[in-house]
């Protein structure tokens, strides 16, 4: 008996959750428009609140709807 799962009920129907992880790098941007070579590290930026990594999850009931929300938060992300 497969105590996980209904057989009966294709996986795609299920409930999914995407996780997504940003790497955060924060740079001067020098007099000539460049940016810097060294980036802000999770020293300085404790400070802020915020280190050099971002995670978060979105849900959805099914795997058409978990990738639907996705995009829906990443087209806000975007502005």
């Amino acid at each position: 008996m497969n105590l996980g799962e209904d057989e009966d009920i294709p996986r795609r129907d299920y409930p999914h959750n995407a996780i997504v992880t940003l790497k955060i790098d924060i740079r001067k941007i020098n007099r000539d428009g460049a940016l810097d070579h060294q980036v802000m590290g999770d020293h300085l930026l404790r400070k802020y609140g915020i280190s050099t990594k971002a995670q978060w999850s979105i849900n959805g009931a099914s795997e058409a709807e978990c990738i639907k929300n996705l995009i829906e938060k990443l087209e806000k992300l975007n502005g």
